[in-house]
């Protein structure tokens, strides 16, 4: 097995993942190559290398960064005094926007498109972004049933279908340009209805 890429210590790498990421965006997966990036950060490929192995490991570190970002923000909440749906709530109004911002759409787009033809691109995609974001939710569902605030059940299931009740009908619209961003107040309508559900499904007897 290959040694990882050496860590940078001087911002260096930060850099060529903030460079790296401009270049996914604008030309897609396929398209960008380790040479362009390159060319763009300023140095040789050679270089380049020094920190990422492949194309597959640097687009990996991009999204790894993006979603790190991402969920330290969305699971840095309150508890909400115990209050399982209040924390529900508070965590869908962070997640819906960041789910259908234009960032975030864009990264969705290239894994849609680009995945069949390169696995690497999903597999990074579903390790950093959908996997970890289920397991914490699961984390936070599980205890909850723990403590008898939800009834007890799947955890992994019903983080899964929390999300998804709360993507429902604005997500995938979104994904395929079916129109405007929604509005906040949409949004929110939406989480609210989510988490509806949900506790209606999961609140205890």
């Amino acid at each position: 097995m290959n040694a990882p890429a050496k860590p940078c210590r001087d911002g260096r790498r930060e850099g060529i993942i903030a460079i790296a990421r401009e270049v996914f965006m604008a030309e897609g997966y396929a398209a960008a190559s380790m040479s362009s990036i390159a060319a763009r950060v300023g140095g040789s490929k050679g270089t380049l290398y020094n920190y990422f192995r492949s194309k597959a490991e640097l687009f990996a570190a991009v999204i790894q960064d993006d979603c790190a970002k991402s969920q330290a923000e969305l699971f840095d909440l309150e508890t909400a005094n115990g209050d399982v749906e209040k924390l529900l709530l508070n965590l869908g109004k962070r997640f819906l926007p960041l789910m259908l911002s234009d960032q975030v759409i864009a990264v969705h787009r290239i894994v849609v498109a680009e995945s069949a033809r390169f696995p690497e691109v999903g597999e990074a995609h579903f390790k950093a972004g959908p996997k970890e974001g289920k397991e914490r939710l699961t984390a936070l569902l599980a205890r909850a049933m723990a403590e008898g605030k939800l009834k007890q059940a799947d955890a992994g299931r019903a983080a899964e279908q929390c999300i998804e009740l709360m993507l429902a009908g604005l997500y995938r619209r979104r994904l395929w340009n079916m129109g405007p961003i929604p509005t906040a107040t949409e949004m929110d309508a939406n989480v609210e209805a989510g988490v509806a559900v949900f506790m209606a499904a999961y609140r205890p007897d």
